[in-house]
């Protein structure tokens, strides 16, 4: 007979979902997703003002992979938090776009036809910021699905209350810029509606504030990280860093051309659409630290972006410089730039080998130092063996590259003697 335990004082019994149950949940809102963005996608039109064909492909496109990873890791890591934020900030991404896809249906293109489209337009606004939402969240519990201690769970509840109230204020006020030719039905006025525009200001800042508290839980545990979840959090820090640059990059291209990237084919709406894809990078490299896959290769794919963006700076800038002083100086008598450009072609390929090994050895130096200290290991043993003739000290220098080079927990060296003839 199995015996009763009596219960424990001050522990309360809690039933959770079955990690085969919520796997099936994942997975098939994932699929409900993917009709939302399908609906999306369908309902698209070239100067619709929220359901544009170019906009909606990269606001799908980020939605898809946060909810993707996100179910991957909710698959494999069902109790983690960190999956089950990302794929409810991509299901709610997708839902935005389906949502907006059908307001724009009922309110704009065929005003009329679809009713409630209203109630559509009122989800499409309120549900936008769910990526955005889960990135912040994800950022106080990466790598481990933990707080970095105790003392951050204020911050993290005045975060989240934070964010559930700027995803109210958006409910109840009205919408800006108005899309629509119907305003928000749940907007509010008179005097609740001043409280709110004051209220609006305050959501702001305390936005602004999370993500600096965002930003420091993550500096706050990358400095006391080492081995795993420093490499981790390198991986983090690398994508971070590609979505910033491509993200102030649309803004400057953005003010340069005066289009707000609203336009296809110009150059503002290229820089928005790379900025676009580099979000949708996010939880692809938030799964790839997680799981660990070719978890210790950052330190290189760090080195080699520095090194090959330093060397097409160097080289376009070169180039231009070159173009402009032959132009000059051949002008008066070819009459034409085609010397120039291709003066200019040949000596940017000729430098680009040469200055590409020397730049990225500068850069090994500094981001992937272990690789470079390998390489000047393996070459000063290469150049001791060809000097060493005494098998010990050939059998110690072995034993010391190995140690230095690969760092494994114990070196044994097996020689095999020839016999005598």
């Amino acid at each position: 007979m199995e015996a009763r335990l009596p219960p424990q004082h001050g522990i309360v019994a809690r039933r959770s979902i079955s990690p085969r149950l919520s796997t099936a949940i994942a997975w098939v809102l994932w699929a409900a997703g993917l009709v939302a963005l399908a609906v999306a996608l369908l309902a698209a039109r070239p100067g619709s003002p929220v359901d544009d064909p170019f906009s909606t492909l990269t606001s799908a496109v980020p939605a898809l992979s946060f909810v993707t990873v996100g179910a991957v890791l909710a698959t494999r890591l069902p109790r983690q938090r960190i999956g089950w934020l990302l794929w409810g900030g991509g299901l709610l991404g997708e839902i935005a776009a389906g949502a907006g896809g059908l307001a724009d249906y009922g309110l704009i293109a065929h005003p009329g036809s679809l009713p409630g489209a209203i109630w559509f337009a009122v989800v499409n606004q309120s549900t936008a910021v769910g990526i955005f939402n889960a990135t912040i969240l994800v950022a106080f519990l990466f790598p481990t699905g933990r707080l970095p201690s105790t003392r951050w769970r204020p911050v993290v509840t005045v975060a989240i209350v934070a964010l559930a109230f700027f995803i109210v204020l958006s409910l109840v006020a009205p919408w800006s810029p108005d899309p629509y030719p119907q305003p928000n039905p749940l907007a509010l006025g008179g005097t609740a509606g001043d409280l709110l525009a004051a209220a609006t200001v305050v959501s702001q800042l305390a936005f602004a504030a999370v993500l600096v508290l965002a930003a420091a839980a993550i500096l706050r545990r990358y400095r006391g990280a080492v081995g795993i979840e420093r490499a981790q959090l390198r991986w983090l820090a690398f994508v971070v860093a590609i979505v910033v640059t491509a993200f102030f990059g649309g803004l400057a291209l953005d003010a340069l051309g005066n289009t707000n990237g609203g336009v296809p084919g110009t150059v503002a709406f290229d820089g928005w659409l790379v900025a676009d894809m580099a979000v949708a990078m996010i939880p692809i490299t938030i799964g790839i630290a997680i799981l660990r896959y070719r978890l210790y290769e950052i330190d290189r794919l760090i080195s080699r972006t520095i090194g090959y963006g330093v060397v097409t700076a160097t080289l376009g800038s070169l180039f231009v410089g070159v173009v402009l002083g032959l132009q000059a100086i051949l002008a008066p008598f070819t009459g034409s730039n085609a010397l120039a450009v291709a003066g200019s072609t040949l000596l940017v390929f000729s430098l680009f080998q040469p200055l590409r090994r020397r730049v990225q050895s500068l850069v090994d130096r500094r981001f992937n130092r272990a690789r470079y200290d390998a390489e000047r290991i393996l070459a000063a043993f290469a150049g001791q063996l060809r000097d060493e003739v005494d098998l010990e000290a050939l059998e110690a220098a072995i034993t010391a590259t190995v140690s230095r080079t690969v760092e494994p927990v114990s070196v044994a060296l097996w020689v095999r003697e020839s016999s005598p003839r």
